[in-house]
């Protein structure tokens, strides 16, 4: 037998006992998934030592051969077979020896999955061969299976291995063509590696540059496109921020070759990033993005997307004024709608805002068709905002046992007394109370190195424990209730739970380009947000107004507030 055969060889070439080999071809075969016999596993450990085993054969490569679904990393001498996805540009660098060496990589897609296939120096030339094309089936020979720079599978083929064009022994029939079609927004994982989406354009953030670290200057700029099922962030980076050059929002647009990626803002969150490969083209059609009917509104907590619903309005906040960072003003407005299984807060902006502002009214009944569903961090749940295809219809419609939404609110780390200070009130210093909303947008995260006895900054700590220090952060929110405005300042833990993130994350992520964009996406979930503060008001000199430095905060539950009122005016 051939097994017999191969461990003679292996233990005189390498001097290793009967029992180290047959541990190694079972280590091997549990590598493998056991998709390999004991002969294979020894062809491909005499292989991997060195020993030169006559009489090779193809029915033992073909043996070796796997799907990319059963690549695990530092799998050696794959053999795999595949259509090319997407190919990706040859790039040349310099050794240390200061010889010059050569990187390409493709997308190789079985029926699996998908994995990128990466040819180091000679193997290159492949690139230039003029059957080297998307959909074009290859086999790949002596593979590594490395894990790459975002968490996926690669295949790396060196100078050992090598890639087959149009490969005889395979049947055909087994990897069909490609077909290259758009995706739901919703349906985009981290197992693809290349996904096309179709969609609208409802954001298109200004393009930017920044430093890299070889003191270079690059651009980046983003957009958030939305279908029916979702919405999702897509950013251009560098060159290719030019294909964004004549893109304007509510462009319908169709945008093929983008890559998914976790994103650096929200460990929960997908965003795709654009490569050379990528295009991006204008549709002369409208989309038509609807959603589902919703028969119950708790079950909106479960979906994502642009969906229809009816309900009862239950509240209705006044209209506010919030200013952008543009120093733009727009109207903002907040009502909630409820039927018997749970509420939803919906917000309008703009001249929408004013609009409705006039005849939405509690107990009415109305009809929501093609709006959006997006989580909000601020309350924890679900929440509704309108799109350009949105409409909104007040009907007759009649629900018995509304029920009241539960918003979960900050920990309450202080009591709140539901005595609010007016703050255009306020002329002496004290700790107060104030109601209001969020009326501008975040423009700064201020972090400093600071004692962690004192807190105070290290050049101004007098303690004798100097070389204990930790980063904090300070973050300034600007608060109306109607009034007036008042410059609140939050601190240390407060200001992480506003964020949602800890201080070391910050300092990290405002070394990155990923900063702006994070600033901007606070701001979108932070604006005209209710909030209940207690804190203490001091005069600054370097203002000439009031602030107030925060001890606790709250998000307004509408139903308390109400509960609250009631109680005042029957005693």
């Amino acid at each position: 037998m051939k097994t017999e055969l191969y461990i003679n060889k292996i233990i005189e070439d390498t001097g290793l006992t009967r029992k180290e080999i047959q541990n190694l071809v079972e280590e091997k075969k549990t590598e493998l998934k056991g998709l390999i016999s004991d002969e294979g596993a020894l062809f491909i450990i005499a292989k991997e030592l060195g020993v030169d085993i006559k009489g090779e054969n193809k029915d033992l490569l073909k043996e070796i051969e796997i799907f990319i679904s059963d690549i695990t990393q530092n799998m050696k001498n794959l053999t795999l077979y595949g259509r090319i996805k997407e190919i990706y540009k040859v790039n040349s660098f310099e050794r240390n020896d200061g010889t010059k060496g050569y990187v390409g990589s493709f997308l190789l897609s079985d029926k699996t999955g998908d994995a990128r296939v990466v040819l180091w120096d000679n193997q290159v030339n492949i690139f230039t061969e003029t059957n080297f094309a998307k959909n074009e089936l290859i086999k790949v020979i002596n593979g590594s299976a490395k894990k790459g720079k975002y968490g996926s599978m690669e295949i790396h083929v060196g100078s050992y291995g090598k890639v087959i064009l149009s490969p005889e022994d395979v049947d055909y029939k087994k990897y069909p063509k490609i077909t290259f079609k758009s995706i739901n927004i919703s349906d985009i994982n981290l197992n693809l590696n290349s996904v096309s989406i179709e969609g609208k354009i409802i954001q298109l953030l200004p393009k930017k540059e920044f430093t890299r670290k070889d003191g270079q200057i690059g651009r980046v700029q983003s957009l958030t496109l939305l279908d029916s099922t979702g919405s999702i962030r897509i950013t251009f980076w560098n060159e290719d921020t030019e294909k964004l050059n004549n893109i304007e929002v509510n462009d319908n647009v169709s945008i093929t070759n983008l890559n998914p990626r976790l994103s650096t803002l929200d460990s929960k969150t997908i965003d795709l990033n654009a490569n050379k490969n990528t295009s991006i083209t204008k549709r002369s059609k409208d989309l038509n993005i609807q959603g589902d009917t919703i028969k119950k509104i708790k079950e909106l907590q479960n979906k994502k997307g642009v969906v229809s619903f009816k309900g009862i309005i239950t509240s209705v906040d006044n209209i506010k004024t919030i200013t952008l960072k543009s120093g733009e003003d727009i109207s903002l407005l907040g009502f909630i709608v409820s039927d018997d299984s749970d509420g939803i807060r919906v917000t309008i902006w703009g001249e929408n805002a004013e609009k409705y502002s006039k005849t939405l009214a509690v107990g009415e009944g109305i009809s929501l068709k093609n709006v959006f569903v997006k989580y909000s961090n601020f309350s924890s749940r679900n929440e509704i905002s309108l799109i350009n295809d949105s409409e909104l219809d007040l009907i007759k419609l009649d629900i018995k046992n509304l029920k009241k939404i539960e918003i979960p609110g900050i920990d309450k780390l202080a009591s709140f007394s539901g005595n609010y200070t007016k703050i255009n009130t306020i002329n002496a210093a004290g700790t107060i109370e104030i109601k209001g909303f969020i009326a501008k947008d975040l423009d700064k995260i201020t972090i400093y190195e600071g004692c962690k006895n004192c807190f105070k900054k290290i050049e101004n700590c007098k303690c004798d424990q100097t070389e204990d220090t930790e980063f904090r952060m300070i973050l300034n929110l600007t608060i109306d209730d109607g009034t007036g405005t008042i410059r609140s300042t939050f601190i240390g833990e407060l200001a992480e739970k506003v964020l949602g993130l800890n201080t070391d994350s910050i300092v990290q992520l405002r070394e990155t380009p990923e900063f702006e964009k994070f600033l901007e996406k606070k701001s979108s979930e932070f604006l005209g947000k209710d909030i209940i503060i207690t804190g203490r008001a001091k005069y600054s000199d370097y203002t000439n107004q009031y602030e107030i430095s925060v001890y606790d905060f709250k998000d307004i539950n509408v139903e308390e507030e109400l509960e609250s009122v009631m109680k005042r005016i029957e005693t």
